[in-house]
């Protein structure tokens, strides 16, 4: 479960319940009083920046059925959260959502924390849903809380521009999903007792979303900063944990490649109760990734093997890792990614090396540390930079994590928000 609760997307992408952006106002029904409007993975979106982000590549979703072409998930940046601190989130009418026709309506807002993210074999293209809608209305889903957002804590109706802003709270660290519906039916809509949601009379799910919350920051540093191309960069990770071994993953990928790559999630055949995940393929925009991936004994990533080559959509943390992961190849060339990644269960404070190659080009890397306590399942996270380039080394600079305000611990400023339509800068760095 460790890895599996921080790299794993708490709702589906896409999935069999109708999550599908299509040209005209369809929904499709996953229980007695629950439909699931088509444009609803669209809609609603975190805008808050959390402590550790990463900018992620333009992420495209093609339903062939719809002719819909390819519409953008609006999904520019991956953020952790922090435990205590607001998500702001927007609903509003986004390329291919067209939430104006809903202008008027009655909304409220479902936050759902999951106990664990269902078990997978093996996510591959044909692989990428990780819970059913359906099953956390029938509580059935492997959730810990749920709570209610409506008139009270300012969910209200969406105004005459088909928007709506909210916000939630979290107490604690998880994997958190959210839902919004509209109330067709019914003076209640959506209720929750004992973290048991109930629904009187019906209600039309028009938007969903997900976070990572943390517990703690971790706090890291390079011990070597700058290296040359072909060092390996070894971080001394400390975290908040206290009695428990730590599941560590980190990624060191160059600045601004992966702002610059696509990945286009095409779903093919008919949308029926026949539907399989075998209609759906990812194709990325860039070739390979030129890196090294490495992973310890007995450790997974989201159970998944990671000696096999998988087909991911960059869609949250755990596409962005299964990608390096599972492509990284130490003599790829055409048009890559520079990244490496190191997977490796250790004591919560430890040191992680992560490899680099001869053949990578000078500048500013970014390396994203998460942990996941073992037991408790509590997840720590930083990020910062180191820069690659000849002659690097104790001589020629110091320590230090790199994650200032004027050091590129951040994403770019135009890493662009979930309505970004601008070009990503260049790195400047060669």
């Amino acid at each position: 479960m460790a890895v599996a609760l921080v790299l794993a997307g708490p709702l589906s992408v896409m999935s069999t319940v109708g999550a599908t952006p299509v040209a005209e106002s369809q929904s499709i029904s996953v229980t007695e009083n629950v439909d699931v409007w088509e444009r609803s993975p669209l809609t609603l979106r975190t805008t808050s920046e959390g402590p550790t982000t990463i900018v992620a590549p333009r992420t495209f979703i093609n339903v062939e059925s719809a002719a819909t072409g390819n519409l953008p998930l609006n999904k520019r940046t991956v953020t952790i959260h922090e435990r205590n601190e607001s998500i702001n989130m927007s609903f509003e009418p986004r390329i291919g959502a067209g939430t104006r026709s809903l202008a008027g309506d009655e909304a409220q807002l479902l936050a759902v924390k999951l106990d664990q993210v269902p078990a997978t074999a093996g996510i591959n293209a044909s692989n990428i849903s990780t819970a059913s809608l359906g099953d956390v209305f029938e509580n059935n889903s492997d959730t810990t809380s749920s709570e209610l957002l409506d008139d009270a804590d300012g969910v209200g109706t969406i105004d005459e521009n088909g928007e709506l802003n909210a916000s939630y709270t979290p107490e604690s660290d998880g994997a958190y999903g959210f839902v919004l519906v509209t109330v067709d039916e019914g003076d209640e809509g959506l209720s929750v007792s004992d973290g048991n949601v109930s629904v009187n009379g019906t209600v039309t799910v028009v938007g969903v979303e997900q976070a990572i919350v943390q517990d703690n920051a971790s706090t890291v540093e390079p011990t070597q900063n700058p290296v040359n191309p072909g060092d390996n960069v070894t971080l001394d990770i400390d975290t908040e944990m206290e009695d428990e071994n730590a599941t560590h993953a980190v990624m060191l990928v160059r600045r601004g490649e992966l702002q610059r790559q696509s990945s286009t999630v095409t779903v093919s055949g008919e949308l029926n109760e026949s539907f399989s995940q075998d209609q759906i393929t990812v194709e990325n925009s860039f070739d390979n990734v030129s890196g090294v991936a490495t992973v310890g004994d007995n450790t997974s990533l989201a159970g998944i093997n990671l000696s096999e080559n998988q087909s991911l959509p960059a869609i949250g943390l755990q596409g962005i890792f299964g990608v390096v992961v599972s492509e990284a190849e130490s003599d790829a060339d055409g048009d890559v990614i520079h990244a490496s990644a190191t997977v490796v269960s250790a004591d919560s404070d430890a040191n992680v090396t992560v490899q680099t190659l001869d053949s990578w080009p000078n500048g500013a890397y970014q390396y994203v540390h998460v942990a996941v306590g073992n037991e408790t399942g509590t997840i720590n996270s930083d990020t910062g930079t180191v820069t690659v380039s000849p002659g690097g080394g104790s001589d020629n600079g110091g320590t230090g994590n790199g994650n200032g305000p004027g050091n590129g611990g951040g994403p770019p400023d135009n890493a662009g928000g979930p309505n970004s339509t601008g070009d990503d800068d260049e790195d400047g760095a060669e």
